[in-house]
This record gives C-alpha cells, sequence and structure tokens, in this order.
C-alpha cells in the first residue's frame, strides 16, 4: 500500500512538473512573439514613413515669425539658454531654440530641459538637417523620460532621414552608436542591413 502511494505521488509530482515547463515555455513564446511583433511595427513605420518622405514635395521655406520680447535672461549662460530654448519653442519659434542651442553645445550635458523640450528640441534640430545635434537631443529626452527603447527608435529615425539626406557619413555614424549602446537591440537586424546600404553610398576612394 505504501510502495502504491509513494508511486502515486511520484507520478503527480512529474505530471505537476512537466505541466510548469509547458506553461513556462508556453509564455516564453507568448512574450517572444510580442516582442518579435513590436519590432516588426516599428521597421514597417520606419520603411513607410521612409517612402512618403521620398514622394513628398519639398515644403516652402516659410517666413521667420517676428520674435516676441523676452525677459531679461539669468545671469548663468547655461541657464539663460535653457530658458531660451523653452520659450522659442512654446512660441512655436524652432530656429532661435536651435540658435540658443548650438550656442552652447559643447556643454548640452549641463542643459536644464525636461524630456518634452528635449523632444522639440531635437525635432526642430531635425527640420534644420542638424542630424547629428538632433539626434543627440531626441535620444536624451528619450533616457531622461526612462524610455530606453524609444531613446533606439529616436536613434535609428534620425540615422535614416541623415541617409535619405544625402548623408552617409552621419547615417553610418548613428548606427554604429546604437550598436555600441544598445548591442542587444530589438532593432540590431534592421540597423546592421541599412548600414549596409549606407555604406555603398560612400564616396569611392
Amino acid at each position: 500500500m505504501k510502495a502504491l502511494f509513494a508511486w502515486i505521488l511520484l507520478v503527480a509530482l512529474v505530471a505537476g512538473g512537466i505541466t510548469m515547463v509547458v506553461l513556462a515555455i508556453r509564455k516564453y513564446q507568448a512574450r517572444k512573439a510580442f516582442e518579435l511583433e513590436r519590432e516588426a511595427g516599428f521597421v514597417a513605420e520606419m520603411l513607410a514613413a521612409k517612402a512618403a518622405r521620398a514622394a513628398a514635395p519639398a515644403p516652402a521655406p516659410a517666413a521667420a515669425p517676428q520674435s516676441a520680447a523676452a525677459p531679461p535672461p539669468p545671469a548663468d549662460p547655461l541657464a539663460a539658454a535653457a530658458e531660451t530654448i523653452k520659450a522659442a519653442l512654446a512660441a512655436g519659434r524652432g530656429a532661435d531654440a536651435c540658435k540658443a542651442f548650438l550656442a552652447v553645445v559643447a556643454e548640452r550635458t549641463k542643459l536644464a530641459l525636461d524630456p518634452p523640450a528635449w523632444e522639440g528640441l531635437g525635432r526642430a534640430l531635425l527640420a534644420q538637417g542638424s542630424f547629428m545635434e538632433a539626434a543627440w537631443a531626441l535620444h536624451a529626452g528619450a533616457l531622461l523620460g526612462g524610455d530606453t527603447v524609444a531613446a533606439q527608435k529616436r536613434l535609428v529615425e534620425v540615422a535614416s532621414r541623415a541617409g535619405d539626406a544625402g548623408q552617409p557619413q552621419n547615417a553610418l555614424k548613428l548606427y554604429a552608436t546604437l550598436l555600441a549602446k544598445y548591442p542587444q537591440s530589438q532593432y540590431a537586424d534592421f540597423v546592421r542591413a541599412n548600414m549596409k546600404s549606407e555604406e555603398k553610398k560612400l564616396p569611392k576612394a
């Protein structure tokens, strides 16, 4: 009787163990499928955006709006630059925000801007074709907000825009930066494929 009980207990334990393994495998497969779906969605967005940019006509240059009177800047140049950038972005004067940023770009890590301000500044820099500075600002804003996936997306986006603008060197630098900072990135394969494409655009020695 004891032997029968022990045998039944052993069978139950083995069955329970198998069930746990099966559940763990299913959970892993579901998570992997979700990650692949998210990566595929982002890659599709990038390709669609690239096609849309290629098809869209070049926008006509907009007239620069009149600068509104600003209060006296703070004594600290970096604090003054941060205030100028935030005020310019709030007023829709992206060019003025870029100018203030580029004046202190060597000390950009000390600028006290929140994630939305970095994002707005990055978009303004991107519109001007300042790809390296735009990538830095957009990446910094995403990291400051604690979103490393968004930070990677910003690097990929700006690199793609640089490539479309005929700047393969800058595109390659940004792709290489992503792979160096995020070697396990879910976008690594997409980036490596784009790097091969950009390398073909480099001038022949």
